[in-house]
């Protein structure tokens, strides 16, 4: 190999991996989600579930919820007290989230049956992989509690050794064998079987190592008098009892008097039991966070968005999140849900005013979809998807939203793309009726409403556009009525959703269009003019009206060694599919290498054998010679990249500079030291 190639490899190497290394920088972030370092909520992901809730002595009350969803939105400062909360009940209870909006998350959500947002899950302790989990959707504080203790006293639920016992205890003799000598007062909370408030009063006092709290079933103590429950006593030393909730025997008030029995010292050391708790979530938080930590809380190109529009970007995006994360989050989709997906892709066929690469790309899908009759899975689909692409049909890569784009990642985005999506369906519908009046229509409504029962993410948002669909009517499903009637839907829901706390405020909902957009669909006092409405929807939503951006942006450069790159570029598929071609090629030059190495290595130890073998051996003699031939002329050197000439010139350099040396230590040192001397006359040799 000569020094030029060499070097121009070794370029070509560097040259990729910055790529490669840049592209994970700027791609590979997570979608920021609704939960932050001080949230005490654990976020979980695909890369540190099974590590935290697998095998976890901990019950584990995970919310998989999206980032997007309105009612998530609403939701989380819920989620985040309850989590304050019931820090306390650690380390038996823990509390997490999974941002199912995350494409990473996806497999996660799928493998536990996530299907609509916020549902909650409760893992047992020592969870198993694949094992079932119990799922509920109630999300008041109080119910939330209430399935977790009931969780707790299930039969199902095996205890690790180290919880203290949740479980009534049948005789108070049985406290002894738990008393230990840190716990400096015992006491019991008496209470009927259908009570919670014994497991409720012991997980709140379970950071008070002093305090021994067990429960007992009334039944088991009428003999000693107690006939008002639920009741809390302590044992005293003497072995009396002591009443401490005489007067008031409500749950607060129980830890209330339980506490009060604690010294200044011992409540301390309760409290920075709590406190190292916050502490090492906040550590494993900033860890899990570091990624989003260059995640932009504000959107920058706001600026840009004058007035509304609509955007080719948004629909490419709204169809990547649905094709890529949404749809893929069913287990199964087969008969209804199957026939549903069917429709929806045959109304984008047909419907979709596309780029060319997208359209080809939602043909081939159509023709696959098919030949399918049994059903798929969401993994099937995702698989698939990717196998169809091809350099010029495929689904544009990644999610940048422009007319959609909100003042913060939560606002906006998915849901205002899909309604886009939705409007731009049905003028499609309508146009290509007009162009086309003796082809029969898709149902295009019938294909929106089946998708957003089958497969949209928000539950609250499916039952209200499920409850709007139900008073449709024959006409509503005409391609100009469907273009009407998903309008009016629209307008509903801005109206319910003005003010609301997902509202983005720098996008307040108002009835579309508004007399900037529309002065002749406002002529008049009272309802607009839905003639009017009706042809400047055609025009807003219509192919004409759609913003074209080439999707190769030049946004704010930087330079990485050699390599300018920019930090806003977005990638299609076929640049992606590029990028992966180069990283395999980075990897087979790696291989060649590290094959050439071993090579060389094998041929000098290979020679060695063959200079002992007999003459009659079954080696042949060129391959001999060339085996020798390496170990002696080219293993030492190349790897460094030098030729059999580069090393005769040096060693030829080498001697003419020693005989250099030699000659100037000649004249100036050993001359300097010469003395001549007379020479005798008599010698005999002269």
């Amino acid at each position: 190999m000569c020094t030029r190639t060499m070097k121009q490899t070794n370029k070509m190497l560097n040259t990729l991996l910055i790529t490669f290394l840049f592209y994970k920088a700027v791609f590979s972030k997570s979608v920021k989600g609704l939960y932050g370092k001080n949230d005490n909520v654990f976020i979980l992901n695909s890369s540190n579930f099974d590590r935290n809730v697998v095998g976890s002595k901990s019950i584990w009350v995970v919310e998989f919820y999206n980032s997007w969803c309105g009612h998530c939105i609403s939701f989380a400062p819920t989620w985040k007290e309850f989590a304050a909360e019931k820090i306390d009940w650690w380390p038996v209870v823990q509390i997490g989230a999974v941002n199912c909006a995350a494409e990473e998350n996806t497999n996660l959500c799928r493998q536990y049956d996530v299907r609509g947002f916020p549902v909650f899950k409760l893992f047992a302790p020592m969870h198993k992989e694949n094992s079932t989990v119990e799922t509920f959707y109630e999300q008041n504080k109080s119910e939330i509690e209430t399935k977790i203790v009931d969780f707790l006293s299930s039969e199902s639920v095996l205890a690790p050794d180290d919880w203290p016992r949740l479980s009534p205890i049948k005789s108070m003799e049985h406290i002894w064998d738990e008393a230990k000598d840190e716990h400096h007062h015992v006491a019991f909370v008496f209470e009927d079987e259908q009570s919670n408030i014994g497991t409720q009063v012991i997980l709140d006092t379970l950071k008070y190592r002093p305090l021994l709290v067990r429960r007992m079933l009334h039944g088991a103590v009428e003999k000693f008098g107690v006939t008002t429950i639920p009741a809390l006593f302590l044992i005293n030393r003497d072995g009396t009892f002591t009443n401490l909730a005489k007067t008031d025997n409500s749950r607060e008030s129980m830890v209330k008097a339980l506490t009060g029995l604690l010294s200044p010292a011992q409540l301390e050391s309760g409290k920075k039991s709590v406190e190292a708790r916050k502490a090492f979530l906040q550590k494993e938080l900033l860890n899990i966070l570091e990624n989003d930590e260059d995640s932009p809380d504000t959107n920058e190109n706001l600026e840009d968005q004058k007035k509304p529009a609509v955007y080719m970007r948004d629909l490419e995006s709204t169809l990547y999140y649905a094709f890529r994360q949404e749809i893929p989050l069913c287990q199964q989709i087969s008969d209804v849900r199957l026939a549903a997906l069917k429709t929806f892709v045959a109304a984008l066929v047909q419907y979709f005013p596309g780029e060319p690469e997208l359209e080809g790309f939602l043909e081939k899908l159509w023709a696959w979809l098919q030949t399918v009759k049994s059903g798929i899975t969401g993994e099937d689909w995702l698989n698939k998807i990717d196998q169809l692409q091809t350099v010029d049909a495929y689904l544009p890569c990644c999610i940048k939203w422009v007319g959609c784009a909100g003042s913060e990642p939560r606002f906006r985005g998915y849901p205002c793309g899909m309604w886009t999506l939705f409007h731009t369906l049905t003028v499609g519908a309508a146009q290509h009726d007009r162009q086309n009046p003796k082809e029969l229509p898709i149902d295009v409504l019938a294909a929106i409403v089946g998708y957003m029962k089958h497969f949209f993410g928000c539950e609250t948002c499916v039952k209200h556009f499920l409850g709007m669909a139900k008073n449709t009517t024959s006409g509503d499903h005409t391609p100009n009525g469907a273009v009407l009637w998903l309008w009016q839907a629209h307008n509903k829901v801005n109206a319910r959703l003005h003010g609301d706390k997902t509202e983005d405020p720098a996008f307040p909902k108002i009835q579309f269009p508004s007399k900037n957009l529309c002065r002749d669909c406002h002529i008049g006092v009272g309802e607009p003019d839905k003639n009017s409405i009706f042809h400047f929807l055609l025009s807003f939503y219509g192919r004409s009206g759609i913003i074209v951006e080439p999707r190769n942006e030049t946004g704010t450069s930087r330079e990485l060694g050699t390599v300018e790159v920019s930090e806003n570029k977005d990638l299609d598929w076929w640049e992606l599919h590029q990028r992966k071609k180069d990283l395999d090629k980075i990897r087979d030059l790696r291989k060649k290498k590290r094959s050439k190495d071993e090579a060389r290595k094998e041929k000098k130890f290979g020679a060695l054998v063959v200079a002992k073998q007999p003459e009659g051996d079954t080696f042949d003699k060129e391959v001999q010679l060339e085996a020798l031939s390496s170990v002696s002329q080219r293993y030492h050197w190349d790897f460094l990249g030098f030729s059999n000439v580069d090393m005769s010139l040096c060693v030829v350099f080498y001697v003419l500079c020693t005989l250099g040396i030699l000659a100037l230590y000649y004249h100036f040192i050993v001359r300097r030291k010469y003395r001549p001397c007379k020479i005798s006359t008599h010698n005999k040799f002269w």
